[in-house]
């Protein structure tokens, strides 16, 4: 039985996970969603530059509040410091190239031309939290489209020949090239991440974390940031895409998967300590999540 990742992240939601090396300080996955846990990417930020590919599938995207599904050769530009999460469409398997680059990489040292003319305005500004790409912006002009540099990086990441660190950085500095030729108005002066904003996410976020095994009164957790139970609900939404109601039901379901595959616990009692009111919600949440119930979860895992 393979073991499921999981994206390690702090009470902010910042990711943990290093990518790549000091010395090359960018990285190239080939993720599978059906190998996380709940077959999805739970919602996480990190600093770095995150560009996306679909090469199987259908995928929702969730950045804050837009809800964005693409489709195989298409693709999205995440920015810095940009809470976002992944679920597939309709129980897809989604197959998915992930690079995942520092901006210094790209522009060399802070104060360059490159840093201050281009990344420096776009790098968490919050204007610009994504950028969707269709896969064919540049191909009429028989110049490589966005999808091609961006295959063409992750074949160059996975063979490694000499001077595959050079090409990487060529196509990448050409992919942006593209991007920022086409959206001028991302180099404009805008609003970086606001910190405010994430410590009070990770105040929300510490409750529910605390709270999940019991019912969670949406007055108390909005008092807890001081806002009004209408403004706690939307700034949540904002912030991570889904309602207090479906993230809390996530992350119940991710907690309840130890205490099934360990058994020794029926169904009722899972439910009961994880915060579901009976069996038959919980079976049906569960059953929304990743698509069985939990018996046929235990037989499929067996």
């Amino acid at each position: 039985m393979m073991k499921q990742r999981t994206i390690k992240v702090n009470s902010e939601l910042k990711e943990l996970c290093r990518h790549g090396t000091a010395a090359f300080p960018v990285t190239v996955h080939q993720d599978d969603l059906f190998h996380f846990e709940n077959s999805c990417l739970a919602c996480h930020w990190h600093e770095e530059l995150e560009i996306v590919l679909v090469r199987r599938g259908t995928v929702r995207y969730q950045i804050y509040q837009q809800s964005l599904t693409l489709s195989e050769g298409q693709g999205i530009l995440i920015n810095s410091d940009v809470p976002h999460s992944a679920f597939p469409v309709d129980n897809s398997h989604v197959l998915l190239d992930t690079i995942i680059v520092q901006p210094e990489f790209l522009y060399g040292f802070p104060g360059s031309d490159m840093e201050r003319k281009y990344f420096r305005p776009f790098c968490g500004n919050s204007l610009f939290p994504c950028i969707l790409l269709n896969g064919t912006e540049a191909e009429e002009q028989n110049a490589p489209g966005k999808a091609e540099l961006l295959r063409a990086a992750a074949e160059y990441f996975r063979r490694r020949p000499l001077g595959f660190e050079l090409k990487i950085q060529s196509l990448l500095c050409e992919f942006f090239f593209q991007i920022f030729s086409e959206n001028p108005e991302a180099l404009k002066e805008g609003t970086s991440a606001d910190g405010v904003k994430l410590r009070r996410l990770q105040t929300l976020l510490d409750y529910l974390h605390s709270h999940y095994d019991r019912p969670v009164s949406l007055q108390e957790l909005a008092g807890t940031v001081h806002l009004s139970r209408e403004s706690c609900c939307r700034f949540f939404k904002d912030m991570t895409g889904e309602t207090v109601t479906q993230y809390l039901e996530e992350y119940r379901i991710g907690q309840s998967l130890p205490l099934l595959l360990a058994g020794g616990h029926t169904i009722t009692q899972i439910a009961e300590l994880t915060g579901f009111s009976s069996a038959s919600r919980y079976a049906r949440a569960f059953r929304s999540r990743l698509g069985v119930n939990p018996k046929e979860y235990l037989l499929h895992k067996g």
